[in-house]
């Protein structure tokens, strides 16, 4: 039987804020004498294991291995299956030592290559940065305003350009655009910004074309956090439920005459409910839709291998978050 942690903690706040906390532990230690009193004569207990727990059932407190011991108010002391809270939204994630939103898209040294000089490579560097950024980590772009930035750095009938125009102009507009820009809808979800939008991790590498153009490979990802606009869910004391969702992007971007050509572009995103609305949104999963997710594939969505696109109607649910 699954334990709601909402519940869990309840508990746990109610059993120690009781009057008569000191009464109830008092009745426990008594009826657990009286089992293990009882086992012992029927011959039942294994006699190290039984001196253990014995230890601990007359020590004055619960033991620690019991479901509901006081020690599990401490968030920290709660398992990776658990939703992580207001408290600690990046608890049990390899990302809450990551970098914070843009820092963690650092651009590598500019060295002149196949014609271009020092200065042409830090510009086209500082552009595709200048778009990870803005479609990724935009406060207006992760709220649902239309990035006309982005929009103006790409080319008037560019592939990329026009899935970007396509995804403002209304409702289920496909998930493709979700492989070029994070997007939330604003009555659903909204980003817990307290320590920044995000926490970011990845790689970027140059090379110069045949022709003479600047090729950029950006491999990155984002790590959000989310909680519901209304009704989010209280865990813990003062700590509202949170969702984390993990976005792994690896896109090609041509730097041509002062703009960008976003070439194979693709996207995993994990801690998403794929089978939600098409509508150009990514739908953070929550602690209670983890029954719906059972026979989803795991992923470990922190696996930094080539991204190999899922077949349709396909989801996935995380290993961890």
């Amino acid at each position: 039987m699954s334990i709601d942690p909402a519940e869990f903690t309840a508990r746990l706040r109610a059993e120690q804020n009781d009057p008569d906390r000191e009464e109830t532990l008092r009745r426990e230690r008594a009826g657990r004498r009286r089992k293990a009193i009882l086992g012992a004569g029927a011959g039942l207990l294994i006699v190290g294991a039984f001196g253990v727990w014995l230890a601990d059932a007359m020590s004055g407190g619960r033991p620690a291995s019991e479901p509901f011991a006081p020690r599990m108010l401490d968030e920290r002391m709660w398992p990776d299956s658990w939703p992580a809270t207001t408290n600690m939204p990046f608890r049990g994630s390899p990302a809450s030592a990551w970098e914070l939103g843009s820092g963690g898209i650092r651009v590598p040294d500019s060295k002149a290559v196949g014609g271009l000089s020092e200065g042409e490579v830090s510009t086209g560097l500082g552009s595709v940065r200048d778009f990870l950024i803005a479609t990724n980590l935009s406060d207006q772009n992760l709220f649902d305003v239309k990035p006309v930035g982005v929009l103006d750095s790409l080319p008037l009938g560019d592939t990329a350009r026009r899935e970007l125009e396509e995804a403002f102009t209304g409702p289920d507009t496909g998930r493709e655009v979700l492989d070029l820009l994070t997007r939330f809808d604003r009555d659903e979800v909204q980003v817990w910004a307290e320590e920044g939008l995000a926490r970011t991790r990845g790689t970027m590498t140059y090379e110069a074309t045949v022709s003479g153009e600047l090729l950029v490979h950006a491999d990155y990802t984002f790590v959000y956090v989310l909680m519901e606009t209304s009704g989010a869910k209280e865990i813990s004391s003062n700590g509202f439920e949170v969702s984390r969702v993990v976005i792994h992007r690896q896109l090609d971007v041509l730097v041509r005459r002062g703009q960008l050509y976003p070439r194979n572009f693709t996207a995993s995103i994990v801690g998403d409910d794929c089978t939600a609305s098409a509508d150009g949104f990514v739908h953070p999963l929550f602690y209670d839709d983890r029954e719906k997710t059972e026979k989803w594939a795991p992923v470990d969505p922190y696996d930094e291998s080539h991204i190999a696109p899922a077949p349709p109607g396909t989801c996935v649910r995380p290993a961890r978050t």
